[in-house]
């Protein structure tokens, strides 16, 4: 979150508006209502055609109408001038869906989708913290998303494919392919970390581990560079993914609207894919009593060497 934004409303009297931007194509303003509420405006070249208020924000009043002069209008009105702060990243992640499209339809429809991102995350009552290993994990995650699953089925269905978030799962899942990812630091050795029996148990036809070997290093990406690479390549190709990223990257605890301290950046120093076979090195979730509530452990790779494959989806 940017540190100390300036207060757009605080000189706005009552009951008024400003544009935001004159460099930007679309009708986005600035605005206080009678009683002096802190708001955020779009407005169409055309009518909505559906002017249902279906987007319910924690502590913001939303409404989206028609006007009489043919033009459709969305509102977001602050509740508490304090959390201005909060608001005001809100409206700035508004403007910046907004400019991703030309089109004034393709505009709302982005906008919409992103603040229902931001009723998920208002209505959260914790923040998963994203440390080095959860940032790791979501690294490494990504680049698999962007380098192997994309290319064999198209970014959109690699996007629907991501099961990351719900971390009960394999991280990649379509018809008979299934892919879990992790990551590891270089300099600690090749040892993974296993946080539940299922994680290596599959039914699929096809079953595979990937590891990313990575080191911290400011030569590196951050995760942010991956997802603004993913976001300019679904605008091109398949904008109404974007709003489905988004969402996965929430639940996964991806929100840098909250982020005090910069993100790390990682070099990756090795990749290696595995095929789990019914003899690979793993708790079978089978073999475990019942009383038994979970299990977790460590697995080395450099043990595992005859399960190495070159992955070719």
């Amino acid at each position: 979150m940017k540190n100390n934004p300036e207060n757009p409303w605080q000189d706005m009297a009552e009951s008024t508006q400003r544009r935001i931007s004159s460099e930007i194509k679309h009708d986005l303003f600035w605005i206080t209502d009678l009683q002096g509420h802190y708001g955020f405006c779009v407005k169409s070249d055309k009518p909505f055609i559906d002017t249902n208020q279906n987007i319910n924000l924690k502590g913001i009043f939303f409404r989206k109408r028609n006007t009489f002069e043919g033009r459709g209008e969305l509102f977001l009105l602050l509740n508490n001038k304090e959390d201005w702060e909060i608001f005001y990243t809100l409206c700035m992640d508004l403007v910046s869906a907004a400019e991703m499209n030309n089109d004034s339809d393709k505009m709302i429809y982005i906008v919409e989708n992103r603040l229902i991102r931001w009723k998920q995350l208002l209505k959260s009552q914790s923040i998963p913290k994203m440390t080095l290993e959860r940032q790791m994990g979501l690294f490494s995650e990504l680049t698999c998303l962007r380098d192997i699953i994309a290319p064999k089925y198209g970014l959109k269905c690699a996007i629907h494919a991501w099961c990351g978030p719900e971390f009960d799962k394999q991280d990649f899942a379509t018809e008979d392919t299934a892919i879990e990812v992790k990551s590891y630091r270089t300099t600690k050795g090749k040892t993974v970390y296993i946080s539940s029996a299922e994680q290596l148990s599959c039914q699929k036809d096809f079953f595979y581990l990937t590891a990313y070997g990575l080191t911290v290093t400011d030569a590196g990406k951050s995760i942010e560079d991956i997802v603004t690479e993913l976001r300019n390549r679904l605008q091109e190709s398949s904008y109404e993914t974007i709003p489905i990223l988004e969402s996965k990257l929430i639940e996964y605890g991806y929100i840098p609207e909250f982020f005090k301290d910069p993100l790390y950046k990682f070099v990756i120093d090795d990749l290696t894919a595995y095929a789990i076979s019914s003899d690979f090195p793993r708790i079978s979730p089978d073999i475990i009593d019942p009383a038994i509530g979970s299990v977790k452990y460590d697995l080395d790779l450099s043990k595992c060497e005859k399960y190495e494959i070159v992955l070719s989806l």
